[in-house]
C-alpha cells in the first residue's frame, strides 16, 4: 500500500502534468505496476466514498434513509461500479480513437485525482450534514466549486495524456462521467428503495 508520502508525490507528479511540465513523468508511474498501485487509490477514497454518500442519505436527503448493513453494503457496491465503469468506458474511447496506450496513462492519473476530491468532498459533506448556516450553506458551494474545478482539472490532464487531442478527450471525458452519474442515480433510488 503506497504510504501518505508516496501519494503525495503521485499528486505533485499530477500539479506538474497540468502545468504542462514534463518533470510530471518522474513523479507518475505509468508502468504496468504502477496501474496496479493506482488502484490503492480506490482503497483509500472507498471508506470516505461511503461515508459521503450515507451522510447524504441519513442528513441530507428530502426523505432520511436508516442506515444497517444493507445500505452500507449497496452504497459500497455502487461507489465500486461508479469507479470501475468510467475506466472501461474511457479504454473503449482510447482504443476506438487509437490511443491505446494512452489507457494506461489515464487510468493512473485519474485513479490518484480521484483521492484528493474525495477527500475534500466528504469534509464538505460532513461540514454541511452538521447543519450550521450559513456554514452549511457555504461549505455546499465550495463542494460546488471544487467539483466543477475537479473536473476541468481532470478534462486538462485527460487532454495533455491523450496527445493534445481535443475530440477523444472530450468524448473520454463526458463518456465517463456521464457513466458515473448513470450509476450513482440509479445506485441512490436502489439504496432508498425507489
Amino acid at each position: 500500500m503506497p504510504s501518505p508520502g508516496e501519494v503525495l508525490f503521485y499528486l505533485r507528479g499530477l500539479w506538474l502534468l497540468f502545468r504542462g511540465d514534463a518533470g510530471h513523468a518522474r513523479y507518475l508511474d505509468f508502468t504496468e505496476r504502477g496501474f496496479r498501485r493506482s488502484f490503492w487509490a480506490f482503497a483509500y477514497s472507498l471508506p470516505m466514498m461511503v461515508i459521503s454518500e450515507l451522510l447524504t442519505l441519513s442528513r441530507l436527503s428530502r426523505v432520511p434513509v436508516e442506515i444497517d448493513a444493507t445500505v452500507i453494503f449497496r452504497s459500497a457496491l455502487i461507489q465500486g461500479l461508479s469507479w470501475m465503469a468510467p475506466l472501461v468506458v474511457i479504454g473503449v474511447v482510447c482504443l476506438v480513437s487509437g490511443l491505446p496506450r494512452a489507457f494506461l496513462k489515464v487510468v493512473v492519473a485519474t485513479n490518484w485525482l480521484s483521492l484528493p476530491i474525495n477527500l475534500i468532498a466528504v469534509i464538505a459533506i460532513f461540514l454541511a450534514a452538521t447543519g450550521l448556516e450559513p456554514l452549511a450553506s457555504l461549505v455546499l458551494i465550495l463542494l460546488q466549486v471544487v467539483v466543477l474545478a475537479a473536473f476541468l482539472f481532470e478534462i486538462r490532464i485527460v487532454y495533455m495524456l491523450m496527445g493534445e487531442r481535443a475530440l477523444p478527450t472530450a468524448a473520454a471525458v463526458i463518456a465517463s462521467a456521464m457513466t458515473a452519474l448513470i450509476i450513482t442515480d440509479f445506485g441512490t433510488r436502489y439504496i432508498v428503495g425507489l
